[in-house]
């Protein structure tokens, strides 16, 4: 009788204390993300780690504390695998139409594309979009500050460490 009673109160606790990780495992969370959300968060964090790795290379590449084949070696691996996560965010991530796509529609319809300052040139906002004068330091129509310009002549993020578009370092 008392080895009953032993049983059924350790049974008991056993179960008051599972019922929790399995009470969740059939009922999901409302709001909670989900699997293809949660491995782009994933990958985003690897990315910005791999960056950060790669700046501390470069960093210790310039302090003269790695030799120049060690420095090819893990950079190039480093570019890897940056390149493998950039190619898994691309499946995961749904197509948007490209710009140039956009403005060869739209030039074919017999829109003129607008520029926004005097000498043709403009920035595109990574904000809104929209276009405005070449050498601002804002966006005309949404107030987001505009980045530097990299080399290959992508407009970046004021906090961006490295092209989005190339994958250059973004110098100061």
């Amino acid at each position: 009788m008392i080895l009953f009673a032993l049983a059924t109160l350790g049974a008991t606790v056993v179960a008051f204390v599972l019922y929790p990780v399995f009470s969740q495992a059939r009922e999901p969370e409302v709001g909670t993300t989900g699997s293809v959300e949660r491995e782009l968060i994933s990958l985003e964090e690897k990315k910005t780690r791999l960056y950060d790795a790669i700046t501390d290379l470069d960093f210790e590449k310039d302090a003269g504390k790695v030799s120049d084949s060690d420095y090819q070696t893990a950079r190039n691996d480093y570019m890897t695998q940056v390149a493998e996560i950039l190619t898994r965010i691309d499946v995961l991530t749904p197509k948007q139409p490209d710009k140039s796509e956009q403005s060869g529609r739209s030039e074919r319809n017999g829109e003129k594309k607008k520029k926004g300052g005097d000498d043709g040139s403009s920035l595109v906002c990574g904000s809104c979009g929209k276009s405005s004068r070449a050498g601002s330091k804002f966006c005309m129509h949404c107030g987001a500050p505009f980045g530097p310009v990299c080399e290959c002549g992508e407009t970046l993020p004021a906090q961006a460490k490295f092209c989005m578009a190339c994958g250059h370092r973004v110098t100061a």
